[in-house]
């Protein structure tokens, strides 16, 4: 199968662009007609097969999903039918992966499938909660309302994983290439110098000693110290990916002064801009917690929020069972639930919330990035310190007994 882009005329007589799959362009000329089109003109998409390659390859993006949501929300809210929808939406993704994947939702929805369930058949690209929340709004008959709440979700969660892999850019290249400058001066420099400072037979001041210790190991054992590392990196990853490690990876990240408040702002706003949306849909608040949960990254978090489940369904109003992690959800946030549930307007304060957890998230990175820069430069002040004193100590002390 082939990528045509094709212009032509609506049923409308409305001037379109688009692009549609076919074996060649006779048979894309045939399915445009069919499905109503006055063809202009198609041309067929001219890649090369590396491209292609590197496109199957390419792994699908938050942006992708995005990109779904937005233009299948667009064209449902203007009338479109739902497989009509699907397919243009798929023609218009760049990714090949993603545009396959879509094709088949697409054609289940044809058969008659339901569309969540459709979206099920692919739990790699869409999530448990994604799926779930698309079932409510094929319940409920409003599914591009949902898909406006999705879509809004997953914006604002794409902002704030934006703002934090932004904080932590600069922060991470000084780091790498202070690493990197460090090991190349141990194995290339530091020897040559070493052979200087020890011609003297004389007893070398302890940073001195420090310093040529760490060259001749990484000059020796350099080689076996990587495979080691990776080992361990990927126990380490596959510890913390287990349920017991997350727990106590999660309950040590908690423990972190400044790191804590980042982690706490950030579950909250996409706990509290889930809750918004889910509630707005007219889930039901035990569910809503539920399907909320899911999408926090903290296990300390969504354990809070799965054993309150019960509590909940048994009549216990959402902002007492919070109380109960006070560690973790601040009074005002506890607060603003139990007014909301007071009021009946619990939906709308979750919404505020969101925002109010959302600019604090964007705030605490920005004043994190300014603290973190600052520390740097004294890591980076200390080591070129210890350096330029482990080596410059002896050649004083030589030149005095010359």
């Amino acid at each position: 199968m082939a990528i045509f882009f094709y212009t032509a005329l609506d049923k409308a007589n409305s001037y379109v662009k688009g692009k549609i799959e076919a074996k060649n362009d006779r048979q894309a000329y045939q399915q445009l007609e069919k499905e109503g089109f006055m063809v202009v003109n198609v041309q067929r998409e001219l890649r090369s097969r590396w491209e292609k390659i590197n496109s199957i390859l390419q792994p699908v993006s938050r942006l992708d999903r995005i990109f779904f949501t937005r233009h299948l929300f667009t064209m449902l809210e203007s009338g479109m039918g739902l497989d009509q929808a699907v397919k243009v939406t798929a023609e218009q993704t760049t990714n090949e992966r993603f545009r396959e994947v879509l094709m088949d939702i697409h054609r289940r929805v044809q058969k008659g499938e339901s569309f969540h369930s459709s979206l099920a058949k692919h739990e790699k690209y869409f999530s448990h909660f994604f799926v779930n929340f698309v079932k409510v709004g094929e319940a409920s008959g409003k599914l591009d309302e949902v898909l406006g709440y999705l879509l809004e979700q997953q914006e604002k969660d794409n902002d704030l994983f934006t703002q934090a892999r932004s904080a932590m850019l600069y922060p991470s290249i000084i780091v790498t290439a202070l690493f990197f400058i460090v090991t190349l001066m141990m194995v290339f420099v530091i020897p040559k110098i070493t052979s200087i400072l020890t011609e003297y037979h004389v007893k070398l001041p302890l940073a001195t000693r420090i310093l040529i210790g760490t060259s001749n190991f990484l000059l020796h054992y350099g080689i076996f110290l990587i495979p080691v590392v990776a080992v361990a990196i990927y126990f380490f990853n596959k510890w913390k990916k287990s349920k017991r490690g997350k727990w106590y990876w999660d309950g040590f990240l908690l423990s972190i002064p400044r790191l804590k408040v980042v982690i706490i702002q950030f579950n909250l706003a996409r706990f509290a801009r889930t809750m918004s949306a889910l509630l707005k849909s007219g889930v039901i608040i035990d569910q809503a917690v539920k399907l909320s949960s899911e999408v926090l990254n903290n296990s300390r978090f969504r354990s809070s929020l799965t054993e309150g489940i019960g509590f909940i369904q048994k009549g216990i109003p959402l902002a007492e069972v919070l109380k109960g992690h006070p560690k973790i959800y601040p009074p005002l946030a506890i607060r603003m639930v139990e007014v909301g549930e007071k009021t009946g307007k619990i939906d709308h304060m979750f919404g505020r919330l969101a925002v109010f957890y959302e600019r604090s998230v964007s705030s605490t990175m920005t004043n994190l990035a300014s603290i973190i820069e600052p520390v740097l430069l004294l890591c980076i002040g200390f080591t070129v310190g210890f350096v330029a004193i482990s080596v410059l100590t002896p050649i004083w002390k030589f030149s005095e007994t010359v």
